[in-house]
Parts: structure tokens; C-alpha cells; sequence
């Protein structure tokens, strides 16, 4: 690493990915990732933490791991969404 920034090609951070997660991108010392399958909560953080303890320790300690932010997917609230009750 220089200056805490990961100079770690994108490849080799792959390879320590789980199949449960996918590499959305990698900025700095930022790796974004998202689910490659339907997980509970706690299944989701729990390995999110593991895997970014992981990574500190082979690449970088300041490297920080984000779940890819989800638009909202419940149809009821999207249809209704500007919708004024009077």
C-alpha cells in the first residue's frame, strides 16, 4: 500500500471474494460489493465484517467494504410514491 491508498490490482482482491458476494468497484481504499444471492441480515453482516477483516489483514488495514446501496424494491410504496391522500 502507499499513503493508504490500495495498490492492490482488483484480481487479486477477487480472489479472496466469497461466491456470495460480487465486485461492484474499488476506489481507493473503498471496495463495493453486492449480493450474488439471497441472504438474511445477519448472514449479510456477519460475513460483510469477516470478509473486510480479511482483506485488512492481507491488503490494507484502512480498506473498508460497502454493500452496494438498494434502490427500494417494495412495489406497494413505489407505485403510491407522490401519491397525496386528502
Amino acid at each position: 500500500t502507499m499513503g493508504g491508498i490500495v495498490t492492490t490490482t482488483p484480481k487479486l482482491i477477487a480472489i479472496h471474494i466469497p461466491p456470495a458476494f460480487e465486485i461492484v468497484t474499488q476506489s481507493g481504499h473503498h471496495l463495493i460489493l453486492r449480493t450474488a444471492r439471497q441472504m438474511s441480515i445477519a448472514e449479510r453482516g456477519h460475513a460483510l465484517m469477516e470478509l473486510e477483516k480479511t482483506l485488512r489483514a492481507s491488503f490494507n488495514d484502512q480498506l473498508e467494504v460497502f454493500l452496494e446501496p438498494m434502490g427500494d424494491t417494495n412495489a406497494l410504496r413505489v407505485r403510491l410514491r407522490g401519491v397525496r391522500v386528502q
